[in-house]
C-alpha cells in the first residue's frame, strides 16, 4: 500500500486518522496496518506511539501476539525473544499467519550472524506453517531466505533449486515484483555456477520486467548482474552501457543513484579510455 500512495496522500491519510485525538479511538488492527505508510513519510515518534497503542488496545491473543512482534522488531528485541515469541504464537488457535511471519524474522536475525544451519530449520518451519494456510506470497518470501542460506553455503544448486520454484510461483501468482526478483536470483546462481549464457537471459528478463515497471532497484540488480558477466568476457563497453542505462533511468525518476554505481562508472570509463 505505502508504495503505491504519494507522500503527499500519506500524510493526509495517516492525518485522519491520527490527528488530535483520535489516535485513541483505532484499534489494533488499524494501528498496526498503517505503520509501512508512516514509515514511507518516516515519523519515527509516531510509529513509536501507534505500536504502543496497538499493544494497549489489543483484545485478544492474537492482537497482543502482533503488537508484541512489531514492537521487538523495532526496539531491538533478542533472538531468544523473538523465538519465544514464535512458540506462544504456535499455542494459538488460528496463531499459524503469526507464528509463520515471527519464525521468519527469527530466520533473518538468525543469518544475520551467520547460522544458517538454525535459520534453515526457522524458515522451514515457517514455510510449513505458510503452506498450511495457503500463504503463497509468503511462502515465496521463505524460500528467497532459504536460497540466501545456501548462497552463504555456497550450495549453488540448492539455490538454483529455491529460486526455481520461486519463479515459477511468482509467475502462477502473476507478481511481476517478485517474478523479476527470482529471476535477478536465478541468474546470480547460474553466473556462479560458470552457466554464463543462462545468467544472461536470466538478468536480462529480469531487466526488462524491472524497466517496465520503473523500479529502480530491480533495474540496478540486474543491471550490475549483466555488467559483471560483461566484464568477465573482458566486454567492457556492454558492461559500461548497461550500467549507464541504469543512472539513466535514476536520473528520469529523479531519484539519487548510488554512489557504487557511480563509482563502478567511473572506474570502466577510465578502463574503457586505457582499453582503447
Amino acid at each position: 500500500m505505502a508504495e503505491e500512495v504519494s507522500p503527499e496522500k500519506a500524510k493526509e491519510i495517516i492525518e485522519m486518522l491520527t490527528g488530535g485525538g483520535s489516535i485513541d479511538s483505532i484499534n489494533t488492527s488499524l494501528a498496526l496496518g498503517i505503520l509501512p505508510l508512516v514509515e514511507s513519510i518516516g515519523d519515527h515518534d509516531l510509529i513509536e506511539r501507534l505500536v504502543e497503542h496497538a499493544q494497549k488496545v489489543a483484545v485478544d491473543d492474537i492482537e497482543k501476539g502482533w503488537s508484541r512482534f512489531e514492537h521487538l522488531k523495532r526496539n531491538a528485541g533478542s533472538i531468544d525473544e523473538i523465538a519465544e515469541l514464535a512458540f506462544h504464537a504456535e499455542s494459538l488457535e488460528k496463531g499459524e499467519p503469526l507464528a509463520a511471519a515471527v519464525l521468519h524474522h527469527h530466520a533473518l536475525m538468525l543469518l544475520s550472524i551467520e547460522d544458517t544451519e538454525s535459520a534453515q530449520t526457522s524458515v522451514r518451519r515457517s514455510l510449513t506453517l505458510r503452506e498450511s494456510i495457503g500463504d503463497k506470497e509468503g511462502t515465496v518470501y521463505g524460500l528467497a531466505v532459504l536460497s540466501r542460506c545456501a548462497r552463504m553455503n555456497q550450495d549453488w544448486d540448492s539455490a538454483i533449486v529455491h529460486d526455481t520454484r520461486r519463479l515459477e510461483m511468482a509467475m502462477g501468482m502473476k507478481n511481476d515484483v517478485l517474478h523479476m526478483e527470482a529471476l535477478a536470483d536465478v541468474g546470480h546462481a547460474q553466473a556462479s555456477l560458470g552457466e554464463l549464457a543462462t545468467a544472461s537471459e536470466m538478468y536480462q528478463e529480469s531487466l526488462d520486467l524491472a524497466k517496465r515497471l520503473e523500479h529502480p532497484a530491480g533495474v540496478l540488480v540486474a543491471s550490475w548482474g549483466l555488467a559483471d558477466l560483461a566484464e568477465i568476457e573482458t566486454r567492457y563497453d556492454d558492461a559500461l552501457l548497461v550500467l549507464s542505462d541504469a543512472m539513466h533511468l535514476f536520473m528520469q525518476l529523479g531519484i539519487p543513484a548510488p554512489d557504487l554505481l557511480k563509482k563502478r562508472l567511473h572506474a570502466l570509463t577510465s578502463l574503457d579510455g586505457e582499453v582503447k
